[in-house]
């Protein structure tokens, strides 16, 4: 709301003036985007939209207002933030409806606000992702398990894991530029080493 040379949010300003917001009216001030004109209907008998109908509302409501009525205030609606903020407030009850409770709870445990599952993993791959570009194999049992588990834990802090994986993004960067793997997977070799797991796995069925 525009106030003397400032301005106040819309329900600290109905507080103020002890008034409803199901009883204004807003028209549109034609030439100036998202900014309305506030009527307010005090019998109760003009039966305005008010400024919006439902909570879940995107936009606000639009009224007829009787020619030569007088504004209460001026409105400004910040429709673009308002849009980011409802999709950002719907994302998170998404994400906490689906969010694994147990991996949540350890979050809040550890008390350093990430999900240190996650990082784990994050580190895991960045690791063999480097050895594969460097040997040229998979390596699954981890030689730096202990390192990985403490980071499970929540042991480390949040911005020093980002800047050691934002270092071992640029040493896999790097490597890639010197490796000697091939541009493209060898198919035929491929093919036949499914071919001898399947048939590996058929005779000891």
């Amino acid at each position: 709301m525009v106030k003397n040379q400032g301005s106040t949010p819309l329900l600290h300003w109905l507080e103020e003036q002890n008034l409803q917001q199901e009883r204004c009216g807003l028209v549109n001030i034609p030439n100036m985007r998202d900014m309305y004109a506030l009527f307010y209907d005090h019998t109760g008998d003009l039966h305005f939209s008010g400024i919006i109908q439902k909570e879940s509302a995107n936009e606000v409501a639009l009224s007829s207002v009787p020619k030569g009525s007088s504004p209460l205030a001026i409105l400004s609606f910040n429709k673009d933030g308002y849009s980011a903020y409802c999709r950002s407030y719907r994302e998170y009850w998404e994400w906490v409806s689906l969010r694994n409770e147990e991996r949540y709870q350890n979050t809040l445990q550890h008390g350093k606000n990430y999900d240190a599952k996650n990082m784990m993993h994050t580190f895991r791959l960045l690791d063999m992702a480097a050895e594969i570009l460097s040997e040229g194999q998979v390596v699954v049992r981890r030689p730096n398990r202990e390192e990985l588990l403490a980071i499970r834990r929540g042991d480390f802090l949040y911005e020093d894991l980002i800047e050691k994986a934002e270092e071992k993004i640029a040493q896999i960067n790097e490597l890639y530029e010197t490796c000697s793997l091939p541009e493209t997977p060898n198919l035929e070799k491929i093919e036949d080493l499914l071919y001898e797991v399947r048939e590996t796995f058929y005779q000891l069925g």
